[in-house]
């Protein structure tokens, strides 16, 4: 078999025509409906006998459908051919990789080397977003984005994303020409995907493989819809599940079925709206499942492997669905024993294939499917650039980059040739819901002694105000602590390496203050006031990718202090703080709650000048700083965080605060107040499992921690800090991170806490 490519010929290596044999061998798997059909086997069948046409079909089923391989594996042993291949939803993968010259032994080998749980992340990895996504991610703890678009608010269409599947596919069929006839792969193949707007079925004759893969497993409301060819795509198995009638069209005389289809939910299954709305997609499949079977002939197998124990979602159970397969397969060869070929005549079904060179270098780049963002911006921020040599490591890179950005629900790239041109295609599909965003965050807690906190954050972003791409971000805090700020950011480059930002925030904050014991600690309150922080900024910015940024600019603050519950008769405080500051970010941490590995760091300088308009002049500065990294399923995460005033004097509002969990665990939250803080933390916790379709993960974990709070200008010694411990059970929920843990600090003080969101 070959890729007929008019006009161009390629011969294929050794190598390459036994990996097609081994192709065409392993399509075939059987529990027979009838006696098939007797014919000949390789060896002893005449010469002017031709033998039937046989046609294999995948049925979709989610990860059900990695048994498919293990057909595959005991066909491809047992030398029966196979001329035809229709597949739908995993069917369709499973059955195009092998219809374009996969072995089922490196289709196993792969799929189980796989990241399933990356491969269907609802986003990028967050070591791959932009800065100001990351910094989103620290205050905004709800993941779900909305948007507003036409005068409506929006959702987004799916709920997990498509980047790591996408870039998953392009890899699996590199090599397969961009654009090529089905009937011209090593097998002539057919994938059926659903028509959203009409409902129609789809058979695919021709398109980019990976494309047409990705448009047939397109599981509505999990998967975004794909457009091709003007039409809005979904899933298949809505329509044509196990898809007999395609490959009978194609021209097979013989079919073989493989249908791993999920079976109808039981009644006690049905009592929440994750069941039922699974039991939808459920029947509308198994009806024309029904139908298809009903289609086969006496001299057509059916293959239904025993997956009870595999679910659609069960990826990582890929093993026990290959071995699954495979021992389906075996229990049916003796019926398809007629067909199978000798090892001679099996060579030759397979002795041509064809394979297409990757181009040496491209020519030029288009970006397609533009309407808001700006082609020049997207351009600026390709690494591969027309006349450089082709790398498809470099280009799944840089679009993981462009995804990290926030502003594309899909993006897709692939090669033509144009006139001897290579031009490498960049199509995005930019968020339907946008460029209007709006996030939420949500931070609960409670000692379990009378202390309590509550704040809602809420966060509006325009983006793409301008061709380079500027931003106006706007958020409203409510709850003990209220804030409003506004910030509009702007790139002065196309490739964003330099940016100007300009904001302002107002912020008020309850504080409670006791008296400093003997041990360090402090008394239960004695008064309570409230703090009003403004802020006015102007910076100049320099972008260091996704790694993180550094600003400089004049700073603008003044604080108002009031009391509120006091016996003594205090009067309110005002003071201005007024010069220029300096802050450093970068940030490669993989969670903003249970991190796993990478670091942060958060470096920032406040310089106040009475020339500028401040009540005194002198200097604050702050560091602090995470690293996690994990062995096995433990993690350890270490953080330093440090600060301090150089004046004279006091200043009129304590910066620094200190106590709560993971704050010197066993104080009470922000307890103790200063000019001066330094902490230390090693947190260890073990993931226990995992919080499907509520969360991402359980863990249970403690810490250590060693922290003081101090005058201005006071050197840090060991005796004179305090100690605390936690014990904790996490959970990072669809809310935020759940914490429920036990502290103890110096001075025997004891705490229980319940929490949601950051410490």
């Amino acid at each position: 078999m070959k890729y007929d490519i008019p006009g161009k010929a390629v011969a294929f290596s050794s190598a390459t025509r036994r990996a097609l044999l081994a192709l065409f061998c392993g399509m075939f798997a059987g529990v027979t409906i009838a006696s098939a059909q007797p014919a000949a086997t390789g060896a002893s069948q005449p010469a002017a006998a031709p033998r039937p046409k046989i046609g294999l079909v995948l049925s979709g089923g989610g990860a059900r459908g990695l048994a498919h391989v293990g057909v595959l594996k005991e066909l491809e042993a047992a030398r029966i051919p196979i001329d035809y291949v229709a597949g739908t939803s995993m069917g369709s993968i499973v059955g195009g990789l092998y219809a374009s010259g996969m072995t089922p032994a490196e289709l196993e080998r792969r799929i189980l080397a796989m990241e399933w749980d990356s491969m269907f992340a609802d986003r990028p990895p967050r070591d791959q977003l932009s800065l100001r996504r990351k910094e989103d991610d620290l205050r905004l703890s709800i993941p779900l984005e909305f948007g507003m678009r036409d005068g409506g608010l929006r959702a987004p269409r799916a709920a997990v994303g498509s980047s790591g599947l996408e870039t998953m596919l392009k890899r699996l069929t590199e090599g397969v020409p961009g654009d090529v006839k089905f009937d011209r792969m090593p097998i002539p193949f057919r994938a059926v995907a659903t028509d959203l707007v009409s409902g129609e079925a789809v058979v695919f004759e021709h398109g980019e493989l990976a494309a047409v893969m990705r448009a047939s497993m397109s599981v509505p409301a999990a998967f975004a819809p794909v457009e091709i060819g003007g039409r809005l795509l979904v899933d298949g198995g809505l329509v044509d599940n196990l898809p007999v009638d395609v490959v009978r069209r194609m021209g097979a005389d013989i079919v073989i079925a493989v249908n791993i289809g999920t079976p109808l939910l039981p009644r006690e299954e049905l009592g929440s709206i994750f069941g039922i709305g699974m039991q939808m997609l459920n029947i509308l499949t198994e009806q024309n499942v029904r139908a298809s079977i009903a289609s086969l002939k006496a001299s057509d197998v059916l293959i239904v492997p025993d997956l009870a124990k595999v679910t659609s979602v069960d990826f990582k159970l890929g093993r026990d669905a290959i071995a699954r397969g495979a021992e389906a397969t075996r229990g049916v060869l003796p019926l398809l024993s007629n067909y199978a070929l000798a090892p001679t005549d099996y060579v030759k079904q397979l002795a041509v294939q064809r394979r297409v060179a990757v181009p040496s270098r491209i020519d030029e780049v288009r970006i397609e499917g533009t309407e808001y963002t700006t082609a020049d911006v997207i351009r600026a921020q390709l690494s591969v650039q027309p006349g450089a040599p082709f790398s498809r490591g470099q280009i799944e890179q840089d679009l993981a980059w462009l995804q990290g950005r926030g502003d594309f629900e899909r993006l897709d790239y692939r090669l033509v040739t144009e006139r001897d041109r290579n031009v490498l295609l960049v199509n995005v599909q930019e968020k339907p819901w946008g460029p209007n965003y709006f996030r939420f965050g949500l931070n609960l807690g409670t000692d379990f002694r009378g202390e309590g906190a509550f704040n809602l954050i809420g966060n509006h972003t325009r983006r793409w105000l301008n061709s380079y791409g500027g931003e106006w971000r706007n958020e409203l805090q409510i709850g003990r602590t209220q804030r409003l700020s506004t910030e509009l950011y702007q790139p002065l480059l196309a490739n964003e390496t330099l940016f100007v930002s300009a904001g302002a925030e107002r912020e008020r904050r309850i504080a409670d203050v006791g008296l400093q014991l003997a041990d360090g600690t402090t008394s239960r309150p004695l008064l309570q006031y409230a703090g009003v922080d403004t802020r006015v900024w102007l910076d100049l910015g320099a972008a260091f990718g996704r790694y993180g940024e550094l600003r400089i600019g004049p700073h603008y603050e003044r604080v108002s202090i009031s009391p509120k519950i006091s016996p003594l008769q205090l009067t309110g405080i005002k003071s201005i703080d007024s010069g220029f500051h300096v802050n450093a970010v970068i940030d490669q941490r993989d969670s903003a709650a249970f991190a796993r590995s990478g670091y942060r760091v958060e470096a920032g300088f406040l310089r106040a000048l009475s020339s500028f308009g401040a009540s005194s002049t002198f200097s604050r500065y702050q560091w602090s700083s995470e690293y996690a990294h994990t062995y096995g399923a433990n993690t350890v995460d270490l953080a330093l965080k440090f600060g301090g005033l150089y004046s004279k004097a006091p200043s009129a509002y304590p910066y620094f605060e200190l106590g709560g969990f993971l704050q010197l665990s066993g104080l009470r939250a922000a307890e103790m107040r200063g000019d001066q803080v330094a902490l230390a933390r090693a947190m260890a916790f073990r993931k226990m499992g995992n919080m499907p379709a509520f969360g991402r993960g359980i863990y249970v974990g403690g810490s250590l921690e060693v922290g003081r709070i101090d005058s201005p200008n006071n050197d840090f010694t060991l005796e004179r800090s305090l100690f605390g411990a936690s014990l904790f059970l996490g959970l990072d929920t669809s809310l935020g991170p759940l914490y429920v843990g036990y502290g103890h600090a110096t001075g025997n003080r004891r705490s229980a806490y319940l929490m949601l969101g950051r410490p």
